[in-house]
């Protein structure tokens, strides 16, 4: 098996560098782990302090915000940051908490052995599912610590086959904080005895971003006191489903949409499908706005711009990979999304639809009828603050758990 995942590696590792050819998104994460190294020299990673995250995307890099903030609040080490998409990269750097960041290199062994022969650092965490076989035994080999955050199991995983293998990843961590019993039960089942229930730090995340809102003037000139959707992380999948129904749509309501990926060809893509009727939030303040149609064209506000909605569409839904639904939820915003089996493996989507704030529908008119609904039953999908207060406090009870690795 080791020879397969070397393979495995090494035909990634190909893929990436081919795509880097056409795609910029690979070009940046090619590019990108290209200089790590060098990254690690100039700025003299290699003395300091640290505690290493390693996220896989953006996601992943918002549940481990709470972390970072409690760990520097807490402890004098510096932040180490590891990513392994390009989506990641803006985003952790515009973060003040974190010290040092840079592309994860490719798991194959040469690479992790000169990566731990310059980090030395006193803990590493990994948020969700980010499970490299050779970072983990370099780690175990080298006496530190790895702990894993927020990750969620279930049974059709790998790991849960009969292979060895996979499970002697896992039983190299020394530590899981999960998010639910299933997840306990079921490493408990492969021998793996060291995890603890403490749920998603997500929850604790949407409430600091409620708690720290800032009114944005463009937005509400925009809105000018009309009824609002707003449409967040979408995908062209997203919105071939329900753009006929806004463009059919002749009340007054307002729409914003911020794509999943921000660039020129989505934003071309999004103004030539609503045309004439769309103005772009770097065009704001207008006066007089006559345009329905709002495209966010930058990163970081989306999670604060739910505030202003009366109902949230969430992107990536009909492709089966939805998007964060918490932040729109910690609003009281009801969220719509499109309907696909694979959402059923994200938890907070089970309980928000148990509780009537999540609304998963198949088509355009689906979308309208539960908008419509929506707008003159204003106690549909409510509750959604207190569901996430309910939900919060696993990042105290993570931070608690990493201070006994650091003392």
């Amino acid at each position: 098996m080791n020879i397969l995942y070397s393979i495995f590696l090494f035909i990634l590792d190909i893929s990436i560098f081919i795509s880097s050819k056409f795609n910029e998104k690979n070009r940046r994460i090619f590019e990108g782990r290209k200089n790590s190294f060098q990254y690690i020299l100039d700025n003299n990673i290699t003395e300091e302090k640290i505690i290493w995250i390693h996220v896989s995307s953006v996601g992943e890099f918002e549940q481990a915000k709470p972390i970072i903030e409690r760990i520097k609040f807490n402890y004098q080490y510096k932040a180490l940051v590891t990513y392994f998409s390009s989506s990641a990269e803006e985003t952790v750097s515009e973060y003040k908490e974190v010290d040092y960041h840079f592309f994860l290199p490719s798991d194959r062994k040469k690479y992790m052995e000169k990566l731990f022969s310059l980090l030395k650092p006193k803990v590493i965490v990994l948020i969700k599912y980010e499970f490299w076989k050779n970072l983990i035994d370099l780690a175990y080999n080298n006496s530190i610590p790895v702990i894993s955050i927020s990750s969620i199991f279930r049974k059709n995983q790998i790991y849960f086959y009969p292979f060895n293998f996979f499970r002697n990843i896992l039983r190299k961590i020394s530590l899981f904080l999960v998010q639910n019993n299933e997840s306990l039960e079921l490493l408990n089942k492969i021998n793996v005895e060291n995890v603890k229930v403490v749920g998603d730090t997500r929850y604790d995340r949407v409430l600091e971003i409620f708690n720290n809102f800032k009114e944005d003037k463009k937005i509400k000139e925009f809105i000018d006191g009309k009824k609002t959707v707003i449409i967040g992380s979408s995908w062209r999948s997203d919105i071939e489903k329900i753009k006929n129904e806004i463009v059919r749509d002749l009340t007054d309501t307002k729409y914003i949409i911020a794509p999943h990926n921000i660039n020129s060809q989505e934003i071309e893509y999004l103004e030539n499908t609503f045309l004439n009727d769309t103005i772009k939030y770097s065009q704001l303040p207008q006066k007089n706005i006559k345009k329905r149609v709002l495209l966010i064209d930058n990163y970081g506000m989306l999670s604060s711009v739910y505030k202003y909605a009366k109902v949230s569409f969430i992107g990536g839904g009909f492709r089966g990979a939805l998007h964060n639904t918490l932040e729109a939820v910690v609003w009281d915003v009801p969220v719509v999304y499109g309907s696909h089996s694979n959402n059923k493996k994200f938890l907070e989507v089970k309980l928000l639809e148990k509780n009537n704030i999540g609304f998963p529908i198949k088509s355009g008119n689906e979308f309208k009828l539960i908008k419509n609904r929506i707008f003159k039953n204003r106690d549909i999908g409510k509750g959604g603050n207190e569901f996430i207060k309910l939900q919060s406090g696993a990042s105290d009870k993570i931070n608690s758990y990493i201070s006994k690795f650091l003392k």
